[in-house]
């Protein structure tokens, strides 16, 4: 498991190296995540420790929303102040995203329906 992590750490590092020393606009993170699927792709399976470590940490995913939490408490006046822009904002962001989401799939699985390919 420590193997995994470190895997994982130093997939993390040389994106963010990466990000800082490049003219690439994708933070660290995104490129250590493409840098950790470029490995998994080439070595065509994932290793049994990082599925043990990827259930783990989804195991613990809601302890990332505690910060989110937080700050809506703290800022629950602004929030009050300003909902109606919020939920705009929000409403339209989800529905723009649900709708590229269905056509890239589309996109991806080549016109596929339920009844089978075309």
């Amino acid at each position: 498991m420590i193997v995994e992590i470190s895997r994982v750490l130093c997939c993390l590092a040389l994106g963010e190296i990466v990000s800082r020393f490049s003219p690439i606009p994708l933070p660290g993170s995104v490129l250590g995540l493409l840098l950790l699927f470029g490995w998994l792709w080439h070595l065509g399976r994932v290793p049994p420790n990082l599925g043990s470590l990827a259930d783990r940490m989804l195991e613990l995913f809601g302890l990332f929303f505690v910060p989110a939490g937080v700050g809506v408490m703290i800022y629950k006046t602004l929030i009050a102040r300003d909902f109606m822009p919020i939920l705009l904002a929000v409403s339209v962001g989800t529905l723009v995203t649900i709708c590229v989401t269905g056509l890239a799939a589309s996109v991806l699985v080549g016109g596929e329906t339920r009844e089978g390919p075309k």
